[in-house]
């Protein structure tokens, strides 16, 4: 398999290198230099703007393109693709809907315990308003009682509740206050948002990101039980034990939040380049067949099947999938005119 170099960054995400991006070190060493921002593949630029846009309070830097040929993805020659760029207003949170037509489409559902799943934390300043939103939009509150809950944490009185996108995308609205309930300080909607990956094993996955992209992480513990308040959190009281781990891609400001939930029937995800539900990460790398020697050593695959697909000896770009099934774009520096 030889996939054209940087198709990802020149047709899915033209703002991809608004992220920070350092220089490749000269020794090959396999490790990330920069990333770009999530990218969710949903069914609807439109449904997902009246959630994110709408409700939440994301801008958009441009209204969402008009729908473009996408050949070079996807193996059908019909399929067309509709993005926008959606951003924290005085943040550097940033990521990119993807919206495909023409292309059969297998949307993806996961649960927040199944490896491959990602859930978005939204530091919020008017929780009651969002989730009234949300509800009327038909969307999903996981958190049991389908209301926020309620705890003093270590900035004072804090709310928070889960929520489901159209896609499956769980999104987590915390509301922290003083504990005399005044409401918390700040200009904004949203004052931060965290990115969270579950995974099947937390040890092979803080392994595959250490060795793969350069991620500076210990060796996770051992996995503990899970509290009643977490349980209530998802609305789920499967989710058995729990553990966490957290990395940046180096040369970026891309923080993941890695966690493990013991929970039966889990089911990792296998969403392709089209599929609603899905999550796609771009990243530039130093030392590419390294990198590609990395992931193959250490429980992912290269390409977008169930196993390892060849490269072309000067190949400078690749798809591949990481231990839980989640796609990156991994590619070479764009060369310097």
């Amino acid at each position: 398999m030889r996939l054209p170099a940087f198709v990802l960054m020149a047709l899915l995400a033209p703002a991809v290198h608004a992220q920070q991006t350092s220089p490749a070190p000269s020794d090959g060493t396999p490790r990330s230099i920069g990333a770009g921002m999530l990218h969710l593949n949903v069914t609807s630029v439109d449904q997902s703007l009246a959630f994110y846009r709408d409700v939440l309070g994301l801008e958009m830097r441009t209204p969402p393109t008009a729908p473009r040929a996408a050949a070079a993805l996807v193996s059908e020659p019909g399929a067309m693709l509709k993005t926008v760029v959606l951003y924290q207003p005085g943040g550097p949170f940033q990521m990119e809907l993807v919206e495909w037509t023409g292309t059969p489409l297998r949307p993806q559902q996961q649960r927040i315990q199944d490896p491959g799943a990602i859930m978005l934390a939204m530091d919020v300043h008017n929780l009651d308003v969002m989730l009234s939103g949300a509800r009327k939009l038909g969307l999903r509150v996981l958190t049991e009682g389908a209301q926020p809950v309620a705890f003093d944490g270590p900035r004072g009185r804090t709310r928070t509740v889960m929520v489901r996108d159209a896609d499956g995308f769980v999104v987590e609205l915390v509301e922290r206050g003083p504990m005399d309930g005044a409401p918390s300080a700040g200009s904004g909607t949203i004052s931060e948002v965290a990115m969270y990956v579950s995974v099947a094993d937390l040890a092979q996955t803080v392994t595959f990101y250490s060795k793969v992209f350069g991620f500076d992480m210990a060796a996770p513990g051992e996995a503990r039980p899970t509290s009643e308040r977490i349980q209530a959190f998802f609305g789920d009281k499967t989710l058995a034990t729990m553990r966490t781990a957290r990395g940046t891609f180096p040369g970026s400001n891309i923080t993941l939040t890695f966690q493990e939930f013991g929970a039966p029937g889990r089911k990792p995800a296998r969403h392709r380049v089209q599929d609603p539900g899905g999550p796609i990460l771009p990243v530039t790398v130093q030392g590419f067949p390294a990198v590609i020697d990395q992931v193959k050593a250490n429980g992912g695959i290269i390409g977008v099947g169930d196993s390892s697909a060849a490269l072309a000896a000067d190949a400078r770009s690749s798809w591949i999938r990481d231990p839980n099934g989640v796609l990156i774009q991994v590619s070479m520096p764009r060369p310097r005119n």
